[in-house]
């Protein structure tokens, strides 16, 4: 007897728990299963996905205009497939039990799509704008189909419309809570992002975070352009991960067209995927450096990132916005001269790793401001459904790479990076680790590279299909669903990058923290965001606000 896939594994446990209620399920490639459920019964199907397979995790939610309805995607990964449980609600009255009590990690997903299709979430614990700004008009929705920016007119945006502050109030043998705002603006921010921290004295008691100030509307704008200008639009999601957001766009519409991609352009894929990882974990760890107080080895870092900058550019012909991966392949191809070139340069970096080992593993400023900080465990980490570095530093395993192969992962000989200390120490460890395993791949990629061609022809127009790709971005799991409707131009385009699953951790890391572990453990989680120029304290009691600069912080924290 044929021994039975994981996806029909996932498919026929949904459907022997859910009888009649599911309307229709396929599996249309392997590793990808779809399961359309009556909206009624949709808790209950994410319910027993979860209790099937405990180590599930939520990867995001993607809700569809339909012109009558309104379709609902919960994407989840299931260790060896993705599975999604799909229903459809009505638009005029757009509403659907949340599942954050049963998956937390949830919870900003259901947001987001409220925010952006105006679905309810029943009982969901806050759902508060996440993207959009406060004074952005009710009842206008961005992402359905009938939506017409002239109805939006002019926002009278304020920032304080978006403060919340929280209740000040005495507790038993603890001082008195004070709301501290950090953000969104800081001249040194390459995005910004608002924090309302809740102190007693100098510990950390709770933090509400807000997105959406860089908020560039860029899924809406994809479904206006043709696939294949959507490939520049999509390479700017992210300046950094830019590699990583083209490579899971073209790998989604190729899945769609059904495009095979030569094998040698499949290897230039990976390598100048993993050039662009290492260039992301030198700089966010010599941030670290810089944050910490350790100068020294942020210039040391970023010398260091120089060398895969250059032999990226010589790649590429571009140093940080790639512009390599197209639809069919990548637009350059690699030359053996410009091969040994970028073993011998790698092969630096790799020699030095050993001196950046020894300094995390035995500084002594490195550990008082790492260790046993911004504690996260497994199991938390599982709960609010954290990818990437974040999770392998907490012991949970998520590497894409390994897990659902793509590009030429499959043949590539790597270590999945896996610390269990749960801290920011091992967030940072998990990254300068997976430096040298990307330096491994790259050579073996190098030295193994097939013959044939780099790109080849694609169709503009692509059918009217569904896809979803998953890539490992530095940051973690990146996610692109892409809908076809038999033209050149997408009908839904859907991005969550990581930073969105992994910004809800930081509530649990850093609570208990002193203010300053604030900009260490933040910038453990890679989003882009660290210190700001200044912070804004309120004692309600009194009514009395005060400023602290930048250097008052400095001043302040641990050394």
């Amino acid at each position: 007897m044929k021994a039975m896939t994981p996806e029909e594994e996932a498919a026929n446990i949904v459907k022997g728990a859910l009888g009649e209620y599911v309307l229709e399920s396929k599996i249309p490639k392997p590793r990808r299963v779809y399961i359309h459920v009556k909206p009624e019964a949709n808790k209950k199907a994410v319910s027993t996905l979860l209790q099937s397979f405990p180590c599930a995790i939520i990867s995001t939610i993607t809700g569809i205009d339909l012109g009558e309805t309104i379709e609902i995607n919960y994407h989840f990964w299931c260790g060896k497939a993705e599975v999604t449980i799909r229903t459809n609600v009505p638009k005029s009255k757009p509403k659907i039990e949340t599942i954050t009590d049963i998956i937390p990690g949830a919870l900003l997903y259901e947001r987001e799509v409220h925010d952006l299709l105006g679905v309810k979430f029943i009982n969901h614990p806050n759902l508060a704008r996440l993207l959009l700004p406060e004074s952005w008009p009710e009842n206008s929705y961005p992402l359905r189909k009938d939506w017409n920016p002239k109805h939006v007119g002019n926002l009278a945006y304020s920032l304080e419309k978006t403060i919340t502050l929280g209740e000040t109030r005495t507790e038993k043998n603890a001082g008195l809570l004070v709301n501290v705002i950090v953000g969104p603006q800081h001249p040194a921010l390459h995005e910004p992002e608002r924090f309302l921290f809740k102190l007693d004295g100098e510990i950390v008691v709770d933090v509400e975070p807000r997105l959406g100030y860089a908020h560039r509307g860029i899924e809406k704008g994809a479904e206006r352009l043709m696939f294949f200008q959507d490939v520049h639009l999509i390479e700017r999601v992210c300046g950094i991960c830019n590699v990583a957001h083209t490579t899971c766009f073209c790998q989604a519409v190729e899945t769609l067209g059904k495009i095979e991609v030569p094998p040698r352009a499949q290897y230039l894929r990976m390598i100048v995927h993993e050039l662009n990882r290492i260039h992301s974990h030198l700089l966010l760890l010599g941030i670290v450096g810089l944050e910490i107080g350790f100068e020294s080895l942020f210039q040391y870092l970023w010398r260091d990132r120089e060398i895969v900058l250059d032999l990226t550019e010589k790649l590429t012909g571009n140093r940080v916005m790639a512009e390599y991966s197209t639809i069919g392949g990548v637009r350059r191809d690699l030359t053996p001269v410009l091969g040994d070139e970028i073993k011998r340069g790698l092969r630096k970096i790799k020699d030095r790793l050993s001196f950046y080992r020894e300094i995390f593993q035995s500084d002594p400023t490195v550990e008082l401001r790492t260790k046993g900080i911004g504690m996260l465990s497994e199991e938390k980490a599982l709960k609010l459904c954290v990818v990437g570095p974040v999770a392998r530093g907490s012991g949970v395993k998520s590497d894409v790479r390994k897990h659902d192969p793509y590009a030429a992962y499959e043949d590539a000989p790597f270590r999945e990076v896996l610390y269990k200390d749960g801290d920011s120490w091992a967030r940072l460890m998990v990254r300068l680790d997976e430096v040298g395993e990307s330096i491994d791949i790259i050579t073996w990629a190098v030295d193994n590279i097939p013959g044939g061609p780099f790109r080849t022809r694609v169709p503009r127009r692509m059918p009217k299909r569904e896809a979803l790709s998953r890539v490992e971005a530095p940051r973690g799991e990146l996610i692109h669903f892409v809908r076809g409707n038999g033209t050149a131009y997408p009908e839904r385009v859907k991005i969550r990058s990581p930073t969105l699953a992994n910004i809800i951790s930081f509530r649990e890391m850093i609570r208990g923290c002193y203010v300053a572990d604030i900009p260490a453990v933040l910038a453990s989680l890679d989003p882009c965001f660290s210190c700001t120029d200044r912070m804004v304290f309120l004692d309600e009691k009194s009514g009395r606000k005060w400023v602290w600069t930048l250097n008052d912080l400095k001043a302040r924290r641990r050394i």
